[in-house]
């Protein structure tokens, strides 16, 4: 048998593996490379996806209740049973919250628990969801121990009562195979600029238009990637602003980034932004706002710090970025070394290796 069994419990059934699938693959290669066995747990409506599929394959997996599963006995039975089958289960890790309760009020003594904070949670401050969180973080967690990928939401389960000393931020790992290096001739490319617009206001949409306003004798030419309730409000706001274009969201992201001149990530709130390491990733420069949650950014020679908010400290940026047409090769380098030692999926590998212990 193995030296110990690990049981991932998430509540994922998106229709792609995304990043998510794909770090916890890749921790479980570096213990099976170890004799050690890690198996799955998902909602009964991953059952059919292709990359749930694939998992049962390599590895068990188990399917629990969805609906009502906080209070239905069955999910506390079926976790019951997984624990029993395995008598060198070691660490239960549970994700996105649903089976947190219950992964922990189940578990046997002598059993690691882990929950991972991946959402924002201050999202659901519905009362009912405040009142769900009080008794969650207040009364269920036993022993268990909160990793999340954000220092701000993890906050917020502190204030609900949370034990801080059983808290640890981990930020997320990104898939850098899938992000390809953009070609180094800038001329070719057909925007200026490239932002992501689904949230209007929290993505600084209005001030990258106000900024390109600002520049009309530049002639820029900016691609929003939004729907058509983006074109509706941009209408509505401000006419037709020339060389403003909404571009509907791509399933290869990076066509977009090849594209384009320079990434704009001028939110004015974020998580842990997947779309700011991307873009540096992929070697594009960043214009970036300065809120706290941008902070890190700084130390990439290839990003471009603004004062949140500033249109006229964002339309003097654009332009210097756009007029220095190219960054060295040497600070394109630097910024991808960064992400590779610190915000990859393999570091975040190393990191979940060193909160389960030995």
């Amino acid at each position: 048998g193995s030296r110990m069994t690990i049981l991932q419990v998430c509540a994922y059934a998106a229709p792609y593996e995304g990043n998510f699938i794909k770090s916890l693959k890749a921790l479980g290669k570096v213990y099976e490379e170890k004799g050690d066995k890690m198996v799955y747990a998902f909602p009964e409506s991953a059952r059919n996806i292709s990359w749930c599929k694939e998992l049962e394959k390599h590895t068990d997996v188990y399917y629990l209740p969805l609906a009502k599963a906080r209070i239905k006995i069955k999910t506390y039975t079926m976790l019951k049973e997984i624990y029993h089958k395995y008598k060198d289960l070691r660490i239960v890790h549970s994700h996105f919250e649903l089976y947190d309760a219950p992964v922990a009020l189940t578990a046997p003594k002598n059993v690691k628990v882990f929950w991972h904070l991946h959402d924002a949670l201050e999202g659901y401050t519905g009362l009912k969801n405040r009142l769900e969180h009080k008794v969650q973080y207040g009364f269920c967690h036993k022993n268990a121990i909160l990793l999340s990928v954000s220092k701000k939401h993890m906050e917020y389960v502190l204030r609900k009562g949370f034990p801080k000393k059983n808290a640890i931020y981990v930020p997320n790992g990104l898939d850098t195979d899938r992000i390809k290096l953009v070609s180094t001739i800038v001329e070719q490319r057909e925007y200026d600029f490239l932002i992501f617009g689904w949230e209007f206001e929290r993505k600084g949409v209005d001030l990258c238009i106000e900024a390109i306003k600002k520049n009309s004798n530049e002639n820029f030419k900016v691609a929003i990637v939004g729907s058509e309730n983006t074109e509706n409000i941009i209408a509505e706001k401000y006419g037709n602003v020339p060389g403003v274009e909404v571009v509907k969201p791509v399933s290869d992201i990076n066509e977009l980034y090849a594209n384009s001149k320079c990434f704009l990530h001028i939110s004015r709130a974020e998580g842990l932004s997947y779309a700011l390491l991307e873009a540096v990733y992929a070697g594009l420069p960043v214009i970036c706002s300065n809120i706290s949650e941008n902070k890190f950014a700084e130390k990439f020679p290839t990003v471009e710090m603004v004062e949140s908010e500033n249109i006229t400290d964002i339309a003097e940026k654009m332009k210097c970025v756009i007029s220095k047409n190219t960054y060295s090769k040497d600070m394109i380098e630097k910024s991808r070394k960064i992400i590779d030692e610190e915000y990859s999926i393999a570091c975040w590998v190393k990191n979940m290796v060193k909160q389960y212990g030995e």
